[in-house]
């Protein structure tokens, strides 16, 4: 056995060496856990209760619908989703460790097994993956098995640059064998211009032969604009080995939209005279995007209403769009009809995630509503629309920044001002410069093409949808609004299935139950008696809509129509383009100023239940300082007053179990900085002991102690799930450390391993912080973070309207979120700024963590860090770090765990030993 083999057999980490495939599944591995999918839209909140196919009009009977969705009382279990996902969703996956193992006695090679594992997860725990991937990768003879296993983790985890970056160390050919799909999804993602014909060379030499894989590059390569290798790579697929019955299906499905792409056809010939208009329907490349909910078809439906009831129109175009279209203009409530001189329509049928593909007319005006953040294949979005339609935008919707980049700012900005289904998509516009207005939901005014009909029979049943129904409720029916056979469905069909079910909810049934804002706000306005039960209050989605009340939401079905209809009008008579978007900003002026002064009005500042002043008071009381009682070996205390003679002030927070950590932290600190170094930690659990033991330890460090047992920040911590309580305690730092202009603030899973005088120095340039903007891709949009935590909240919707109120106030046009696990804070600006009292309120409020509120009160305004003074060995390559940050749940102390650069951490410890 090597010394270093005995080294870590004594230490217990022996099962680092993964000297042979049973003792690395003896010792490493896994069980499945973590990482619920993602929903593919913001209005599928997830699995439902044992819901059937909603009912259509097409059945025989309403009989035969109300047997079919009968429940048991009772009943709230998932359905089975796996024909609607079948990529996605698999029943019954085998864990982890099991498929590793069976793929090891298969006798593929350790790298083919590892990424055969982890790629056939249907849920990944992430940490225990990258834990061995990062001990794999230690070794010469399992870095390959390593590096491919930790880029496909990093993959999952949205880490993309990391992905990347591992990824190309295998090079082409063994990319090739281990993750031809995941190596051309990374490079497609940051750009590279060589990777897509990498992977069209894969398929034309036979590099790839297994279907499956070769219908994810057909898609990939597709969605890279690349359709003449996309098709070669579908041709093989088809050929290719392990074909199944939903590959086949995948198959079929991508063919006809890589026939479009590389064969577009002409769009049809507009009359002179006639107005080119477009209809949204819902079909997508990406199987996942193409909508399965009938909700969208009842805004298209809601939208169509807009046009139809200008009277005297002529509807032209093919008869799939045309005839449904038809079918809708006799529905036409006559108090609703506008008199007009009519025109000729020629309907263009428009995919709302897709329409670059699309045969559009020049001149095509079409409503905009919805949102458009579906991605195809989670690589882009098909956003702006196609260069031929000219949008009207009512009811549009946006709550991720991630869609609002400079291209499409610019492309609202040119078509605006911009009606907005909620007050979140207003102000998220406002603030990023797009002129914006509340619209409301378009779907409030369906009942233009609903008229009168009779009420339900006495006695009708209650229908509830996508929501479980009470055991009380003998005799009533459940349906939902997301089925397969919506996706599938041509629009003819799916308009009539809308209409249909409408009429049912109006006519059949004694009261509609809902949590889809597209079947309450519709069913209210057929005549529905209609209650809806939102799963969450504070929903973004809802702002403006849920607090709505019967006046005001008939004050938005006036608004809509109002604003609308002349520009309506304006387009049926032949205007330009120029006069249809001049008439639209002057009706929508007074909307728009009202939208602005709405926005810009002071947003209460928030309280909580705890006193800042007290909290700060109490804790100052605690301090205790320990001076250093013996000069640093190799400092440099000669020489005139100078910078290399400053303190490095170095800031902690920290419970009673990390008393350890503290002390590698130190030692690290101690070992690398030549200057003076005070640490000034905030404790819970700690006693005089504690400050005994340190002072020993390190005589030439000065500590400032203080004990923060006991704050709570009011009713903040019973939100806040995943953070340690302490490090809240650093947002008193300005207040608590009057006589301190500057520190560096130290998470204890970091370790200095250069000398931190260099950062301690970081020239601030009058910005409240120094930090490391994140990396990640799910979290660099800085307000959407914020944001995000508005799901905490619960029922306190008029929390999460202030607070996106005030970061779209306080941050125009967004910012770039930052880790704060490592900051230079200029406490003197903080101070001037009234930061901690002004801010750590917002805990309590909006329930955000420590993070959130460094983030809410500096936005863009911090000195950004460079990789050096913040390196994450689990989220990118390290090199020549000056302090690495194990961010993450597995840290360099766990005995059990490996993780990248933990030997620093474990010489720490060796140095700190020699002291004791």
């Amino acid at each position: 056995m090597s010394p270093e083999s005995r080294r870590l057999a004594a230490s217990g980490e022996a099962a680092h060496q993964v000297p042979a495939a049973d003792e690395m599944i003896a010792e490493a591995l896994l069980a499945a856990a973590a990482d619920p999918l993602h929903n593919p839209h913001p209005d599928h909140p997830g699995p439902l209760p044992d819901a059937r196919p909603l009912p259509t009009p097409d059945q025989e009977t309403w009989a035969a619908a109300k047997e079919a969705n009968r429940q048991p009382r009772g009943v709230w279990s998932a359905p089975d989703r796996a024909a609607d996902r079948p990529f996605q969703e698999r029943p019954e996956p085998p864990s982890g460790d099991a498929v590793l193992t069976a793929a090891l006695r298969r006798g593929l090679p350790i790298d083919e097994a590892v990424t055969t594992s982890i790629r056939g997860a249907r849920r990944l725990d992430t940490a225990q993956w990258r834990s061995l991937c990062h001990a794999l990768m230690t070794h010469p003879g399992t870095r390959r098995a390593g590096v491919a296993g930790a880029a496909l983790v990093a993959q999952r985890a949205g880490l993309r640059e990391l992905a990347w970056d591992l990824l190309r160390q295998l090079g082409p050919d063994d990319a090739a064998r281990l993750a031809p799909a995941e190596y051309l999804r990374a490079g497609i993602a940051m750009a590279d211009d060589d990777v897509s014909r990498t992977a069209a060379d894969w398929v034309r030499h036979g590099a790839v032969t297994d279907a499956a894989t070769l219908l994810e590059i057909a898609r990939l390569l597709f969605v890279a604009d690349e359709p003449g290798p996309a098709a070669e790579a579908l041709d093989a697929a088809r050929r290719g080995p392990g074909r199944t019955d939903e590959v086949e299906a995948s198959i079929d499905h991508l063919a006809p939209w890589i026939e479009k792409a590389l064969r577009p056809a002409a769009p049809a010939r507009v009359p002179a005279g006639h107005v080119s208009f477009a209809v949204l329907d819902y079909k997508a490349p990406d199987e996942h995007v193409s909508s399965s909910n009938i909700g969208d078809t009842v805004q298209t439906v809601a939208s169509l209403g807009h046009l139809l009831r200008h009277e005297g129109l002529r509807l032209h175009g093919d008869d799939a769009v045309a005839e449904p279209v038809r079918y809708l203009a006799g529905r036409v409530r006559p108090d609703h009809a506008l008199p007009g001189p009519g025109a000729d329509v020629h309907l263009t049928l428009v995919q709302r995630d897709m329409s670059h593909l699309d045969a559009v007319p020049p001149g095509t005006w079409m409503l905009a509503f919805g949102w458009y953040m579906h991605s195809q294949f989670d690589l882009r979005f098909d956003f702006p629309f196609h260069e031929n339609l000219l949008p009207l935008f009512v009811s549009f919707h946006v709550n991720k920044h991630a869609i609002l980049t400079p291209a499409a700012v610019e492309y609202l900005r040119a078509h605006g001002p911009i009606g907005c289904r909620d007050w979140t998509t207003v102000h998220l516009l406002l603030n990023a410069g797009v002129p914006a207005f509340f619209s409301g939901c378009l779907t409030t005014t369906v009942d233009t093409l609903f008229p009168d009909a009779p009420p339900p029979a006495a006695g009708a049943p209650a229908v509830y949808v996508d929501t479980p129904v009470p055991d009380h409720d003998t005799g009533a029916e459940l349906v939902t609004h997301l089925h397969p056979s919506v996706r599938h469905a041509p629009f003819d069909r799916n308009v009539r299935h809308a209409v249909g079910l409408l009429d049912a909810y109006r006519g059949r049934y004694s009261r509609v139950v809902t949590s889809r804002l597209h079947a309450f706000l519709p069913s209210w306005a057929v005549g529905a008696d209609v209650d809806f039960r939102p799963r969450n209050d504070a929903d973004i989605r809802f702002a403006g809509l849920l607090d709505a009340d019967e006046a005001g939401r008939r004050a938005m079905q006036e608004r809509i129509r109002s604003v609308v209809a002349p520009a309506m009008a304006a387009i049926l008579a032949g205007a330009s383009r120029e006069e249809v978007y001049a008439t639209w900003r002057e009706t929508v002026a007074d909307e728009v100023a009202r939208a602005r002064a709405v926005h810009d009005a002071p947003v209460p500042s928030p309280s909580g239940t705890c006193s800042v002043a007290e909290i700060v008071a109490a804790v100052r009381a605690t301090r205790v300082v320990v001076e250093a009682s013996a000069p640093r070996a190799g400092s440099r205390t000669d020489g005139p007053e100078g910078s290399h003679r400053r303190p490095v002030n170095v800031a902690v927070a920290l419970d009673g179990n990390l008393r350890t950590q503290l002390e590698v932290v130190v030692a690290g600190v101690v070992r690398h900085t030549d200057r003076p170094v005070r640490v000034v930690a905030l404790t819970r659990d700690h006693t005089p002991a504690d400050h005994d033991r340190l002072a020993r330890l390190f005589p030439e460090v000065t500590f400032e102690w203080y004990a923060c047992d006991g704050i709570g920040y009011g009713a903040v911590l019973g939100m806040l799930k995943h953070i340690t309580v302490a490090t809240m305690d650093r947002l008193l730092l300005p207040e608590l450390l009057p006589h301190l202009d500057r520190v560096v603030y130290h998470d204890l899973d970091a370790l200095a391993v250069a000398d931190l005088a260099e950062l301690y120095d970081t020239d601030l340039r009058g910005a409240p912080l120094a930090a490391r903007p994140s990396i990640s891709y799910n979290y660099r949009h800085g307000i959407g973070n914020v944001i995000r935590s508005t799901r905490l909240l619960g029922h306190d919707a008029g929390a999460a309207r202030d607070l996106v109120r005030a970061m779209t106030q306080r941050h125009r046009y967004g910012y770039h979120g930052f880790n704060a696990g490592i900051l230079v804070l200029d406490l003197a600006v903080m101070r001037a700024d009234r930061f901690t009292e002004e801010f750590v309120p917002y805990a309590e409020r909006y329930g955000l963590n420590d993070q959130d509120v460094l983030n809410a009160y500096a936005g863009s305004r911090y000195q950004p860090l460079g990789p050096r003074w913040n390196a994450w060995p689990t989220q990118e390559v390290v090199t020549e770090p000056g302090l690495i940050h194990w961010a993450g749940p597995v840290k360099p102390w766990h005995e059990d765990r490996y993780v990248l650069l933990k030997e620093h951490w474990q010489a720490a410890e060796t140095w700190l030993a020699t002291r004791r």
